[in-house]
C-alpha cells in the first residue's frame, strides 16, 4: 500500500460523526472524526489489511532507529465493551506548516451513487469512509497508526438531531392532512400578520 494512497473502509454505522463541523471539545482548532461500527467479519478483515501495512512500516522504522521500538497501545480498529468492531478515523481541521502557513481541511461528502452532497450526517447513518493510513512514532507513546479521514460516502442518511424527518421520530405515512409546503410564518406574512 502506497504511503499516500487512500483506502475505503467497510460499510458501517456512524457513531458520533463530526464530518460537517469539527469537534472543538479537546482541540480549539477542531478535529473531524467518524467512528464506524462494522460487522465482526468486516472489522477483522479490515484490521488484517491495516496490520500488514503497520508491521511493514514498524520493521522499517526499527531498522532506521537501529533498535526494537515500543508499540502504541491503541490501533484504529478496536472492539468496544459491547463487543462491536469499531473503525476510528480522524482529520485535524487545521495544520500549521513549519513555514507558518495554515492549512484548513474539510471532509468531502458523497451520496450512495457517488454524487457530492451537502448533508447533515448524524449518528446511525450508514457510511463508508475514504481514509489514508498514517504510521507515526512518538517516544512516549510508541509506534502507532492513525486513519486520516478524507471523505465519507453516505449510504443511508440519518440527519443530526432528527432534522425534521418524521420517520426519525417513529412516525409512518398516514392518510389525512398534507401540508402545502408553506410554514405558518409565511402564511401570516401573506395576510400581513405578526408571528
Amino acid at each position: 500500500m502506497s504511503k499516500n494512497k487512500s483506502i475505503v473502509t467497510p460499510k458501517g454505522k456512524a457513531r458520533y460523526p463530526y464530518v460537517n463541523q469539527p469537534n472543538t471539545t479537546f482541540d480549539s482548532d477542531g478535529v473531524y472524526t467518524c467512528d464506524i461500527v462494522v460487522s465482526e467479519a468486516d472489522g477483522k478483515a479490515f484490521e488484517k489489511t491495516l496490520r500488514e501495512t503497520y508491521e511493514t512500516a514498524y520493521d522499517r522504522e526499527c531498522q532506521i532507529k537501529g533498535k526494537k521500538l515500543k508499540k502504541a497501545s491503541s490501533f484504529p480498529v478496536t472492539q468496544d465493551a459491547e463487543g462491536d468492531y469499531v473503525i476510528k478515523t480522524k482529520q485535524p481541521a487545521k495544520r500549521t506548516a513549519k513555514s507558518g502557513e495554515v492549512y484548513e481541511f474539510t471532509i468531502k461528502l458523497f451520496d450512495a451513487k457517488g454524487n457530492m452532497v451537502d448533508a447533515n450526517v448524524g449518528g446511525g447513518s450508514i457510511v463508508k469512509c475514504a481514509v489514508q493510513p498514517r504510521c507515526w512514532f512518538a517516544p512516549s507513546m510508541g509506534f502507532g497508526m492513525t486513519l486520516t479521514l478524507k471523505a465519507v460516502q453516505v449510504i443511508e442518511l440519518v440527519e443530526f438531531g432528527g432534522g425534521g424527518n418524521a420517520s426519525s421520530f417513529g412516525f409512518e405515512d398516514e392518510d389525512g392532512f398534507v401540508s402545502g409546503g408553506e410554514s405558518l410564518a409565511e402564511t401570516f406574512d401573506d395576510v400581513g400578520g405578526d408571528f
